[in-house]
């Protein structure tokens, strides 16, 4: 009997939760319909806080009281970066190797809002 009952409950169970939409189901918008709201964070993987990352780009501004380097740098994607144009945290002797105008491989870690250069070579 207690097999019985344990095998009924299983069953209902299952018929039960067939009907019901999964959260991610009944949050989603209509098939078909576009999310306007989606940002580009929304579309980028997560950061990850502290990742050294490699990338290229020109030296648009340097300010070196402020301690940063500005970069039309190219797409960065282990950081989950399209092309723009940046400012960077930069170390004092970073800061002497670069020139405005200037192409530049540069190394950076990845930071909450932005990243520190920890590199920078001409190109």
């Amino acid at each position: 009997m207690k097999m019985m009952t344990i095998t009924l409950l299983i069953t209902l169970g299952a018929f039960t939760a067939c009907g019901q939409k999964s959260e991610t189901e009944a949050t989603a918008p209509a098939s078909g319909a576009a999310n306007q709201t989606e940002t580009m964070a929304d579309m980028a993987p997560p950061l990850q806080i502290g990742k050294l990352v490699k990338g290229k780009g020109t030296v648009t501004a340097i300010d070196a009281k402020a301690g940063t380097v500005t970069l039309d740098h190219e797409a960065i994607p282990e950081a989950g970066w399209p092309a723009m144009t940046m400012s960077f945290s930069a170390p004092a002797e970073v800061i002497a190797k670069a020139t405005p105008g200037q192409k530049v491989a540069f190394d950076l870690r990845v930071e909450d809002k932005g990243g520190t250069i920890t590199g920078i070579e001409k190109q």
